[in-house]
């Protein structure tokens, strides 16, 4: 009975001895706090160095843990796999490495100055659709513009895909119509006729914050 009670504390002894603290509490890294559902206000991202402990020789993959629009926070696993030199620290930036003197020259003499976008120069960056006689669509950048004389009823948005849906109160008859679109954010555009209503629907790559704003002409769908 005594060599077996030794023998525990014997193994006890050396489990503890395997950690280099074995007071401090085990944190797990894959854990995150719950979602607060309130999306966290902070200044624009610039750059942030990184220093790597010198016994890394090998970068396997990269963890950011990033705050979703709906205030959850989620993580994105990169794979790398390269050596590296530990002495050289990482640079995490979403601005442009600094140009040499003679691309920066260069870059400066192409420039050409920037005006403020008047309503006309909008309109002329936009593309025109007319799917149908009472509706017209005009997609910019960032921005959807519905020209139309009918009501709104109401607007909602649908997830994966995401999508912005507006209802226009109308009585009329027509088949479906798709619009393809190729420049992001926007990727499609399709109206479909209701019982007393049609419904305009824009499909974007990505869940986006938007604002159905209301125009002398019709309603606007803008991005941030």
């Amino acid at each position: 009975m005594r060599f077996f009670y030794a023998l525990t504390i014997l193994s006890l002894f050396v489990s503890l001895q395997a950690r280099e603290n074995p007071f401090k509490p085990v944190i797990d890294n894959t854990v995150l706090p719950i979602a607060s559902n309130q999306v966290k206000k902070a200044p624009p991202f610039k750059s942030v160095k990184v220093s790597l402990p010198n016994d890394a020789r090998v970068l396997t993959s990269i963890a950011v843990y990033y705050q979703s629009i709906d205030g959850s926070i989620k993580k994105r696993v990169v794979p790398v796999d390269r050596s590296i030199d530990w002495h050289k620290p990482l640079l995490i930036s979403q601005t442009p490495l600094r140009e040499s003197p003679a691309a920066a020259k260069k870059a400066k003499a192409a420039k050409k100055p920037q005006h403020k976008e008047t309503p006309a120069k909008r309109e002329k960056a936009e593309k025109t659709y007319r799917p149908l006689p009472f509706l017209q669509l005009k997609v910019g950048k960032k921005s959807v513009r519905i020209v139309t004389k009918d009501k709104k009823i109401r607007s909602f948005h649908l997830s994966r895909p995401f999508k912005v849906a507006v209802d226009f109160r109308r009585k009329a008859g027509f088949l479906t119509k798709h619009i393809p679109l190729s420049g992001a954010p926007f990727k499609s555009i399709d109206i479909g006729n209701h019982n007393g209503y049609y419904r305009v629907v824009v499909t974007l790559d990505a869940p986006y914050r938007y604002k159905i704003i209301q125009e002398k002409d019709g309603y606007t769908l803008a991005l941030p």
